[in-house]
């Protein structure tokens, strides 16, 4: 399921050439999510002086590598190969091409 998850958003990226409209918060905590999960099992496996943490449970192994694999594209998407400078320089509103909102444009409703 994570890789159907993610693969989407990676290609759209890529297409698109642009991150515009993806949350990085998301993947920032997951990738430290991943980390932390690693650091944890380190930790547990020098204290019970057994690597069986990180042979034992295969699918945890898998989901955490294959997550923190995808956060790592994300993150150079984002950072890397398609940043802007839109944080630093937000648009004004008289940069942008076209408004959200039309004015309506009904003559029966002027008389109201």
């Amino acid at each position: 399921m994570t890789t159907i998850k993610y693969t989407p958003q990676a290609y759209l990226n890529f297409k698109r050439k642009s991150t515009e409209g993806f949350s990085i918060q998301y993947i920032l905590c997951d990738f430290t999510g991943g980390v932390s999960n690693y650091a944890q099992m380190t930790v547990e496996s020098i204290d019970q002086r057994s690597w069986v943490n990180f042979y034992g449970n295969m699918g945890k192994i898998l989901l955490s590598l294959i997550s923190m694999f995808f956060d790592l594209i994300f993150m150079c998407q984002h950072f890397l190969l398609y940043s802007t400078d839109s944080a630093m320089n937000p648009k004004t509103v008289e940069e942008e091409e076209e408004p959200l909102l039309k004015p309506c444009e009904h003559p029966q409703l002027e008389n109201v």
